[in-house]
């Protein structure tokens, strides 16, 4: 059988769907309604919908069939008049059936009714608080050692680990604890630092400001969050305010349609935290890829989500929301081509607009990451460990714990020094070597002026090439002291004549003496001002 294509709208009486069937046999058709639940069969096409508010069969529903187009229209009434089915476009949950195990993860199973779908009815979670975990207990049951998207999963790599081998970063999963895989990765990150590297983006930010200035999609849609918000006279979830607001493509619900169908078991408050911390994790090195790339992926963009994500590259688990944000941060600086603490910053802050934006634009970020993963050669198995399960249960996570987690996104606040990787004083040390270049560069600049400083008279000299021109500069220098600097002018014409005269003299070694007696010999004078207004023959003696 074959799962068509379909969409579903509503209106406050009715529910409407849209079923793309253009091979089915109409006349075979048939339509199941009962409850919340919706069965449509026409060979080759079956679709069973579970929905999120029930339906009745009381003559008022129709149904049509295009041939031109192939669609099948169906009009359902709602069981409640004006009623709201909350996510009617998360076509995975739609599809998924009830009281079944998921044969492509057994450790993940639904449990009919009581599986916590959404647990948008719990107390404020403190994402703040730090949760310790038994690392000593982790870490010697090796046999027990998990990862994967709720930590289920464990022993994959013993069967895959030459497939795996270039897919993550953590040499040995099924052998390393908690501890251990936290601690390799901080040695790595520490050991991939590149000062030089992360000084040349400090100064040399040329396209790392283009990279800034970029908008992606999701500040438009943010501005159209705001602006819904304040029309809003009564409070709503996230997600009635930007159903609008993302719109799904028809290749993401293929995909959605594709996903496996399940439910998960009710998950404790720390595994609940780990996944959810996860998920920040994973969206933050998306950010960086979509931003860097300025939207147009290339081939290094599975590359670049993986390695910034500690989550996907060392299977680490965190268990604060300071730790995630201290791992992004210390990650973009350590290993892509663009290593710029401010670039980390607006990516935090475009990270806190998308889970404003709710899990209709998380779903869609995760559909983008799931795309590039299954086209990498050994990436695509993350897939099967994280971004699949993360695409389905994204579909039924709790709308208040996303926008109370974009909350606390706001709060948490990283300082260059919280990264350990002594930012600030390589920074100093920096400003100071460029400091210190600037001021050569003045001196040298500086020289083409010839500066005297001679018996505590200072004055500056301009000499030009021209013998007829002798010009002093007596601004720095009182009357008084006017006549030592006339008479090293006066020496200094003196010289030019004797340079330029057509004789020539034999010996070339001549001594301080010899070259004062030349001067004398000559018939050179040099009328010089004085301060007193009066002019004086000067004859340049020894």
């Amino acid at each position: 059988m074959l799962t068509p294509a379909f969409e579903i709208s509503q209106d406050d009486s009715f529910l409407n769907i849209i079923i793309k069937a253009k091979f089915a046999k109409v006349a075979d058709t048939e339509m199941y309604i009962d409850g919340d639940e919706f069965k449509f069969y026409s060979k080759p096409y079956y679709l069973r919908l579970n929905l999120p508010g029930r339906i009745v069969e009381d003559g008022r529903e129709t149904a049509n069939y295009d041939i031109n187009t192939g669609y099948f229209n169906i009009r359902i009434p709602k069981e409640n008049p004006g009623e709201n089915f909350d996510g009617l476009d998360m076509l995975t949950k739609l599809l998924a059936p009830k009281g079944k195990t998921s044969a492509a993860q057994p450790l993940i199973q639904v449990v009919g009714e009581t599986s916590c779908v959404d647990d948008g009815e719990e107390e404020e979670f403190d994402w703040q608080i730090e949760q310790e975990q038994n690392q000593e207990i982790q870490d010697t049951v090796i046999s027990d050692v998990k990862y994967g998207f709720a930590n289920l999963r464990s022993g994959v790599f013993k069967t895959l680990m030459d497939e795996l081998s270039g897919a993550v970063d953590i040499p040995d999963p099924d052998n390393t604890g908690h501890s251990k895989r936290r601690k390799q990765r901080i040695e790595d990150e520490r050991e991939h630092f590149d000062e030089a590297h992360y000084l040349a983006d400090l100064y040399d930010d040329a396209i790392i400001q283009q990279i800034l200035e970029y908008q992606p999609t999701w500040n438009e849609q943010y501005k159209q969050l705001k602006s819904k918000e304040k029309q809003n006279t009564e409070k709503q979830s996230v997600y009635c305010v930007d159903e609008s607001i993302v719109p799904f493509s028809e290749e993401e619900k293929e995909q959605m349609i594709k996903l496996p169908k399940k439910e998960y078991l009710s998950m404790d408050q720390e595994t609940h935290s780990i996944v959810y911390f996860g998920l920040v994790d994973i969206i933050f090195a998306y950010i960086y890829n979509h931003r860097s790339t300025e939207g147009d992926n290339t081939v290094e963009s599975a590359w670049t989500i993986c390695k910034l994500s500690s989550t996907l590259s060392w299977f680490d688990s965190f268990s604060s929301l300071y730790d995630v944000i201290v791992s992004c941060y210390t990650r973009i600086v350590c290993y892509p081509l663009y290593r710029h603490w401010h670039l980390a910053e607006v990516i935090h802050d475009d990270t806190i607009k998308i889970f404003k934006l709710g899990k209709r634009k998380l779903l869609s970020c995760l559909l983008e990451i799931h795309k590039l993963l299954s086209k990498d050669d050994t990436k695509y198995l993350l897939n099967d460990l994280y971004i699949t399960d993360y695409t389905v249960w994204i579909q039924s996570a709790s709308h208040d714990k996303i926008e109370s987690l974009a909350n606390a996104l706001k709060q948490v606040k990283i300082t260059k020094s919280d990264l350990g990787l002594e930012l600030d004083e390589l920074e100093h040390a920096a400003t100071l070597v460029e400091a210190e270049e600037n001021t050569t560069e003045d001196i040298v600049q500086g020289m083409e002026n010839i500066t005297i400083h001679q018996y505590g008279y200072p004055g500056v000299m301009h000499m030009e090439s021209s013998k007829e021109n002798c010009n002093v500069d007596q601004s720095a220098v009182g009357a008084s002291d006017g006549g030592l600097l006339e008479h090293i002018a006066q020496m200094s014409l003196l010289e030019q004549d004797t340079c330029s005269d057509d004789s020539e003299t034999d010996d070339s070694d001549t001594s301080l003496s010899e070259e004062s007696s030349n001067y004398s010999n000559s018939d050179a004078e040099c009328s010089v001002g004085h301060s007193d207004g009066e002019k004086t023959d000067l004859q340049s003696t020894v």
